[in-house]
């Protein structure tokens, strides 16, 4: 891809994720092949000796991105900046900016759940390269006159043979004795309280966190960095991910959201190399990259979200790390803003940062949001929403037993839940 190129002559930008690299490439083919289009994909155009993160901003500017859409792509951390910068142009869809090809079974949500997508699975060769250029148009009508509908071939009447029941069908929404519909069998009905562990990936499935991320967007907005300081299984990982898939419509000030956890960060040069790895950078250290990203801040700014920070303090995420970090996240245009998520507040987390009468790094540029135990009323009405008014109810004795053991916590109450729900199928089988 050449800097000389002007963004007009190319017209689309295909994201992807590396599980799906095949499908994008067969699909940048048709394009530029079948259709004439010229066409961005990392594959072709990102080439050694590049830079990464300026051949994606070039790529941004393409008339249109394509989204090769699986549940590979919806997982992927890197995938989300690409369409959402899509989005952000292109909102109300008017122009299509944005549009996403289903190529693997998957099920969007969010923002992506509203945008109509070219469905590929289970299509031959060549009904998928129809769907695809037909897509494309900017109208679906036919170069030929629709049949006139008032033709039939056959008439009802005369088909001298119907396939007609003797006897009335089952209403499709009747339920039977046991209240569950006649379409419907146990094995039909999916239990909602899912997952049973690690963080929530899907928007439509978060539960009382609404007030939290507004509070965590003012803070993020007006120039504070933000800790997330909570129990374990209170749901800050997910917030994080939350986080990361709103960030591109509530910040005022564009930045390229980048989650990372810490798990497996174990020194100084770990952390780096992590950073770097996800904003698309070279490796750098320290004021190496703290100079790099003041030297492009006026084109490109992040938000890095920070998980399970207590599994890499204190021998890891020294002072000097923080002092570095402070010194590029101290104001609201700041080329990084950090979100942590801890177990500990940050005077527990860092106890040297108070060392000989020293000031922490973070004070003043951080501010910690405390996430509680769900109270018994927040915990009634999750199970409530998740059971909406489905064929499996619990009793107001199950729901007052699961809700005292479970102490407020989302996780252990989501498991309790999922058993009792699935006691229950089970009878109806």
């Amino acid at each position: 891809m050449s800097d000389s190129a002007p963004r007009s002559e190319k017209d689309f930008f295909i994201s992807y994720n590396g599980a799906d690299k095949a499908w994008a490439q067969w699909i940048a083919w048709i394009l530029e092949e079948e259709a004439g289009y010229q066409v961005v994909i990392q594959a072709w155009d990102f080439r050694p000796g590049g830079n990464f993160v300026l051949d994606m901003q070039r790529a941004a500017r393409c008339q249109r991105t394509i989204a090769v859409l699986s549940q590979n792509y919806l997982d992927a951390e890197y995938t989300q900046p690409e369409w959402a910068a899509a989005y952000k142009q292109d909102p109300q869809s008017v122009e299509r900016k944005l549009i996403p090809i289903r190529v693997g079974k998957c099920k969007p949500d969010g923002l992506l759940a509203a945008i109509v997508y070219v469905d590929l699975v289970g299509t031959t060769r060549g009904e998928a390269k129809q769907r695809i250029l037909e897509a494309l148009q900017e109208r679906a009508k036919p170069e030929t006159e629709p049949a006139f509908p008032g033709e039939a071939e056959e008439s009802l009447e005369m088909l001298e043979t119907r396939e007609k029941p003797e006897s009335q069908p089952a209403f499709p929404g009747e339920a039977d004795a046991t209240g569950v519909a006649a379409a419907e069998t146990s094995t039909d009905i999916e239990n909602p309280f899912l997952p049973l562990g690690g963080g929530i990936e899907e928007s439509h499935r978060f539960f009382n966190c609404e007030k939290t991320l507004d509070r965590v967007f003012e803070l993020l907005n007006a120039r504070s960095n933000v800790a997330l300081i909570g129990e374990p299984n209170l749901g800050k990982s997910s917030l994080l991910r939350e986080i990361r898939r709103q960030a591109p419509d509530r910040l005022d000030i564009p930045r390229m959201p980048i989650y990372l956890n810490l798990t497996n960060a174990f020194t100084e040069e770990d952390f780096f190399e992590d950073v770097c790895t996800a904003i698309g950078l070279e490796k750098l250290v320290g004021n190496a990259f703290v100079r790099k990203l003041h030297r492009e801040r006026t084109e490109h700014r992040y938000l890095l979200l920070l998980d399970e920070i207590e599994r890499f303090c204190q021998e890891g995420f020294t002072r000097r790390i923080r002092e570095q970090l402070w010194g590029i996240a101290d104001t609201k245009d700041a080329p990084l803003k950090i979100v942590f998520a801890s177990r500990l507040s940050l005077d527990q987390l860092f106890q040297d940062s108070y060392q000989d009468r020293e000031v922490s790094p973070l004070e003043n540029i951080c501010v910690e949001e405390n996430l509680v135990p769900w109270s018994q009323e927040i915990s009634r009405k999750f199970i409530a929403a998740r059971l909406a008014d489905g064929p499996i109810q619990f009793s107001d004795d199950e729901v007052e037993a699961i809700v005292g053991g479970s102490d407020g916590n989302p996780q252990k109450l989501m498991q309790e839940c999922h058993q009792l729900f699935n006691r229950h199928r089970e009878t109806l089988s």
